[in-house]
């Protein structure tokens, strides 16, 4: 079987499995490095069933050798794993189809070691003050577009959604009074309930009173009827320069975690941000590296 006849049915499989779009999209992008990267360093591999343990051993060395085009640095660890996860994850797939490696490189892919620090961000109760601030004093900018900037930072920080299901909610998806909004489209599917308090509810009723009721979706533009996830990614990229505040559409999802991690327990952060699995909501009880930072730096030794 060839390699990109083999990719496409396990993209394929991931689909109709119920995996979402960003989940797809990534494991998409992974196999497309290795095919490049596999035609200009062998040429010869076209076959999977000629995948071999030396063929990956060797993806990885390029992987760990590579940097990143933004930051000029070398990829993350857990970026190299990601790589070498969707292509374990390949092989098994076309294994149980009934294809057989003439040396199974599967044995071969080890995961780079991490160590158990976090190094996920939060923002402090001050930062996100002073990013609402910055959207009240935006300039040449009318009060409806400021409402938005507004109440999408509100739902993104104090509900936690995900960017696109955000992106995905229908007016009829807020439900102010019984302050919840309904989650239809969560990861995998998921559908849940996350609860709002009084500030958020001011926040989005003050967007409401300017929404018109001009699009069935609770965020919209001049363009389209519904606000696309990449144009709340660049709402926020253009708060975090206007700010100065290194933070991002996750983080916010992150900081919320946090709080709810810190005051209502792991359980509870992992019902409220739809995480099937606890484990990967642990990241929000464990320190920081800034908590760690602050934690050092009164005890040490002149």
């Amino acid at each position: 079987m060839k390699i990109h006849e083999a990719v496409a049915h396990y993209l394929e499989h991931l689909v109709a499995e119920g995996k979402s779009e960003n989940t797809v999209k990534g494991y998409a992008m992974c196999f497309k490095r290795f095919m490049i990267w596999l035609d200009s360093s062998w040429g010869n591999v076209s076959d999977i069933e000629d995948v071999s343990q030396t063929v990956v051993r060797d993806f990885k060395s390029f992987l760990e050798s590579r940097t990143d085009r933004r930051t000029g640095k070398q990829l993350a660890p857990n970026t190299i794993n990601q790589n070498l996860i969707a292509l374990k994850s390949l092989f098994v797939f076309v294994k149980g189809k009934g294809v057989n490696f003439r040396s199974d490189p599967i044995s071969a892919i080890k995961l780079k070691p991490i160590a158990s620090q976090n190094d996920y961000r939060w923002l402090t109760r001050h930062e996100v003050n002073q990013i609402l601030h910055a959207i009240e004093m935006l300039e040449r900018t009318g009060e409806k577009r400021k409402a938005m900037y507004k109440a999408v930072v509100a739902v993104l920080v104090n509900c936690g959604l995900r960017v696109e299901e955000l992106s995905g909610l229908r007016l009829t998806d807020v439900v102010m009074d019984s302050g919840l909004i309904v989650v239809r489209s969560g990861k995998g599917g998921k559908y849940r309930h996350v609860p709002f308090n009084v500030k958020t509810r001011d926040i989005l009723q003050k967007w409401l009173a300017h929404h018109g009721g001009n699009s069935p979706f609770l965020f919209y533009s001049q363009r389209s009827q519904q606000l696309s996830v990449r144009a709340i990614q660049h709402m926020i990229e253009k708060l975090s320069d206007l700010t100065q505040i290194k933070f991002t559409v996750h983080q916010l999802r992150h900081t919320y975690g946090k709080q709810v991690a810190n005051e209502r327990g792991i359980e509870a952060a992992a019902t409220l941000l739809g995480h099937s699995n606890i484990q990967t909501t642990r990241r929000y009880i464990q320190p920081s590296l800034q908590e760690l930072r602050d934690a050092v730096e009164g005890i040490e030794f002149e």
